[in-house]
């Protein structure tokens, strides 16, 4: 009797295998994708950090609008994309004391982060608020 359950079971293994794998594949990928995102949107967050800093420090406006794209751009750079995408705001009075938020955003392919011929792209937005140094501007 056992012999006869050996042989009618002969190749299910394979079989189950056949269907389990693309299902394995499927969230392997999913996974991948997943990550990739998550990795541009911190890079986009960290630049999107820095960038508020490096504006803080300047000692203009508009030196600090050059200053806060040179970094974004920098810290975007390793992402397909966003950099030709990228749009950055400051608001805020550029006083000691005040506080300035710069707001980035940018757009990139899911093929442009490692995933050839996945559909649709992402926009990732991201906003960080510094104080302009209180101080700044007044003679010792």
């Amino acid at each position: 009797m056992g012999r006869h359950t050996a042989t009618r079971e002969r190749g299910s293994i394979a079989l189950e295998f056949a269907f389990a794998a693309p299902i394995v594949l499927l969230m392997l990928a999913l996974a991948w994708t997943f990550g990739r995102v998550a990795w541009a949107n911190g890079h986009l967050e960290a630049g999107t950090r820095d960038a508020a800093r490096v504006a803080t420090q300047a000692r203009s406006m508009p030196e600090a609008r050059s200053s806060a794209m040179a970094v974004l751009q920098e810290n975007t750079r390793a992402i397909d994309g966003c950099p030709a995408s990228l749009t950055v705001q400051i608001t805020g009075d550029f006083e000691p004391g005040s506080t300035l938020t710069v707001q980035a955003s940018c757009s990139y392919a899911l093929s442009d982060i490692g995933m050839p011929g996945a559909p649709g792209s992402v926009s990732p937005s991201s906003s960080f608020a510094s104080v302009v140094d209180q101080y700044r501007g007044v003679d010792p």
